[in-house]
């Protein structure tokens, strides 16, 4: 359980997203969680393992590509981890599954969570993240509700 400060941020439709710090007195890393559900857009039976192994690397992918800037130094390009949770077994064409998502990344310095610099870098960051990893995916809709 992180014990940090948290932020929940509304701005995006489809995926319910908070951004988080480690720790509330020395922060030394920060969290983005995307939760979603996800509905598979084919009747035919596929191998979801390879689907959701395609999405984490697409994840990892995309972050490196953001943070291999010289321009992003309170971020370390190299440190980060990505927790994608996606239950292969319970996938089945129209029924939604839960998808969550905790990707952390690991800073240079301390900066505030609820700060504007830090906030303006992880809404980006979550942008970039949903339009190339999760809106792009053409095996899954993602939906904020169940229903």
């Amino acid at each position: 359980m992180k014990n940090g400060k948290e932020v929940k941020v509304s701005s995006f439709k489809n995926y319910s997203i908070v951004y988080g710090r480690d720790d509330n007195k020395h922060s030394k890393a920060v969290y983005i969680n995307i939760s979603a559900w996800a509905e598979p857009q084919d009747k035919e039976t596929i191998s979801y393992n390879r689907v959701i192994k395609d999405i984490n690397k697409n994840i990892r992918q995309t972050l490196f590509n953001i943070f291999d800037t010289k321009i992003e130094t309170e971020i370390k390009k190299n440190h980060t981890i990505v927790d994608l949770d996606i239950r292969e077994s319970g996938i089945r064409y129209g029924k939604r599954s839960f998808t969550n998502c905790e990707i952390t990344l690991f800073l240079n310095s301390e900066i505030p969570v609820n700060s504007e610099t830090m906030k303006e870098k992880l809404d980006m960051v979550t942008e970039k993240l949903i339009k190339t990893c999760f809106d792009n995916n053409k095996t899954f809709k993602f939906h904020k509700k169940k229903i």
